[in-house]
């Protein structure tokens, strides 16, 4: 491959592109997740809010039922029933008997004071009895400490309802006003059946809107149907002779109102002779707080507030002025380990997964082909060299242009070393080939080891003389018997001495190669050892490689195609043995081969 940055630059942006693209489709899958979560929370939050509101409603409902259906009598201190009998069952005129009213004795934790009043008089209250109905009610056992407390704070009323304020009550004493009502055709587009909710924010926010605006609506009429009954049961307890105002004509229901930061019940009581209006001050600070429970735990970051005048907000209350206020919509934190994020995970892995492989398969790819120019390069030198020298030698052979004896028997040596040569480079590569398709075949055979070495002396030792080189051989007597295959293992080992006398000759020419034999408890062990410079330690572990050499390297590096030690352990481990080098010696090469 001449230009292999074009191909990693390809791939380079490849991955890139790929990687962006899954971290674009990784963002947008999140934020989908996130919004989706955070829309289910907040339908949550606006669905536990509208229960609230609902128990809260139930509350004030039920403290509007409660007096609206208190007849206008009860507020006198005293009052004068009609149609009622002595013990002979005879009728007794309106004034002889005098009838306490319920709210001297009757207790509310909600309550302060019951009160009524013309639109041009002072107020009055039946928890406060003047003149000779006070002696009256200290009779009935009624504890003068409440009486002088309920006289405060009617002072602390008549204060507060001045003539104007006064008058702004009578004119908001009227009928509550039409309930709103949203029909199954608008219920149908906020699409309020089952569980599905707007996708987007904004038609979230106009769908929450609506529904809690089609909920109050609901709890509106609930509230309108309660107070009719109540009126109707009112009215039934109603039918007394007035003696102050004349025949019951019409009762409106209570209407509440702040004033000030109190919290009044008003109502208009129409008689045939005049007109009055009665009144419920509340305390505004107890029903706060019996309202604000009703939130409860479960509804967070929501606070409960007076309603203003005017005011339509959808999450008000229906029976009295209040209204929840919340600030945003919660957002859910999700955990680390949700069903889309270990799918999101598992997509990585398998792109990380995908580009390592796809990395190392390019890598490779472009390794082989390094090796193969390598090995061409190489087997071309290696060839040319014998091949040329055959080439001319011949020809001066044929052409009768050596005439001397000793000349033209030179020249036959070197021409069968040539031979050698490229013999053993053939058996190499053919070796190394069978080895990789994995047809070799190893033929066992049982003998000395001594006589083992002496079948493969000639052999290496005529490589060895070709370099005027010396071979010393030390065998082990206790070195015994071994059971391999001799053709393999002369490979191996001529391979060994081939390098050997390659690089492993000094430059003077001097120093021996030693090939030892010995018996060791892993087996039995071949040391193949020069007195050359050795190997350096970033060269070792690409010494087994096959064709690690570059293709320049090939072409001006000692003889060789870079197979011979790749072979050799290959053809090693093939054998049940392993091909090593020993890497503490400092000076010279040390090669091991170990069999079984």
């Amino acid at each position: 491959m001449n230009r292999p940055w074009i191909i990693w630059s390809i791939l380079a942006g490849c991955g890139i592109l790929i990687l962006g693209m899954f971290g674009w489709m990784t963002q947008r899958a999140l934020a989908s997740e996130q919004e989706r979560v955070d829309a289910q929370a907040a339908a949550d939050h606006s669905e536990r809010m509208r229960l609230a509101l609902s128990r809260m409603d139930t509350i004030g409902a039920n403290l509007l039922v409660v007096e609206n259906q208190r007849p206008p009598l009860h507020y006198q201190a005293f009052f004068s029933p009609t149609d009622i009998f002595n013990t002979q069952l005879e009728n007794l005129d309106s004034n002889e008997v005098l009838q306490s009213s319920p709210l001297l004795t009757e207790k509310s934790p909600l309550v302060k004071l019951h009160f009524e009043f013309r639109e041009t008089g002072q107020l009055v209250c039946p928890q406060v009895p003047i003149a000779s109905q006070r002696d009256l009610a200290l009779s009935h056992g009624i504890d003068p400490k409440e009486l002088d407390a309920a006289s405060r704070r009617l002072a602390e009323l008549t204060g507060l309802l001045t003539e104007e304020r006064r008058r702004e009550l009578s004119q908001s004493a009227v009928r509550l006003a039409s309930v709103p009502s949203y029909g199954e055709e608008e219920n149908a587009w906020l699409g309020v059946k089952g569980n599905q909710f707007p996708q987007s924010a904004e038609r979230q926010s106009v769908y929450e809107q609506k529904l809690n605006e089609s909920e109050k609506g609901g709890r509106a009429k609930v509230l309108k149907k309660a107070l009719d009954q109540a009126a109707v049961r009112s009215a039934t307890a109603n039918q007394i002779k007035q003696t102050q105002f004349g025949q019951l004509s019409s009762l409106t229901p209570f209407r509440a109102s702040w004033i000030e930061g109190s919290l009044i019940l008003i109502r208009k009581v129409q008689g045939s002779l005049s007109t009055k209006f009665q009144g419920v001050w509340l305390d505004h600070e107890a029903i706060g707080a019996e309202l604000a429970a009703e939130l409860r735990a479960d509804v967070k970051g929501v606070s409960l507030v007076p309603l203003i005048a005017g005011d339509d907000s959808p999450l008000a209350l229906v029976s009295l002025p209040y209204k929840l206020t919340s600030g945003a919509a919660p957002r859910v934190a999700l955990p680390w380990s949700t069903p889309m994020r270990r799918s999101l995970l598992f997509a990585w892995l398998g792109a990380v997964v995908a580009l390592a492989a796809l990395f190392f398969l390019i890598r490779g790819v472009l390794a082989l082909s390094e090796r193969r120019a390598a090995f061409v390069s190489s087997v071309t030198h290696e060839l040319r060299t014998p091949l040329t020298t055959f080439r001319l030698y011949s020809e001066m052979l044929a052409d009768g242009m050596v005439p001397d004896e000793v000349t033209r028997k030179e020249y036959l040596r070197t021409m069968q070393g040539e031979s050698e040569r490229l013999n053993h480079l053939v058996e190499n590569v053919l070796a190394y080939s069978q080895i990789e398709r994995g047809t070799a075949r190893s033929k066992f055979e049982k003998l000395p080891v001594t006589d083992l070495v002496e079948r493969l002396r000639p052999v290496l030792q005529r490589r060895v003389d070709q370099e005027d080189a010396a071979l010393t051989i030390e065998i082990d007597p206790l070195a015994g018997d071994v059971e391999t295959d001799v053709t393999g293992v002369e490979q191996i080992l001529f391979n060994l001495i081939d390098n050997a006398c390659k690089y492993g000759l000094s430059e003077s020419g001097q120093g021996p190669i030693i090939l030892r034999a010995r018996r060791e408890k892993q087996g039995l062990c071949f040391e193949v050892s020069d007195h050359g410079r050795g190997i350096r330690a970033c060269e070792r572990k690409r010494l087994f490689r096959a064709f690690h050499k570059s293709a320049q390297e090939a072409a001006h590096s000692k003889p060789g195609v870079g197979l011979g030690l790749a072979l050799c352990r290959r053809l090693a481990r093939a054998l049940g043995g392993d091909l090593t080098i020993d890497s503490n010696r400092d000076q010279g090469a040390c090669f091991i081969l170990q069999l079984p």
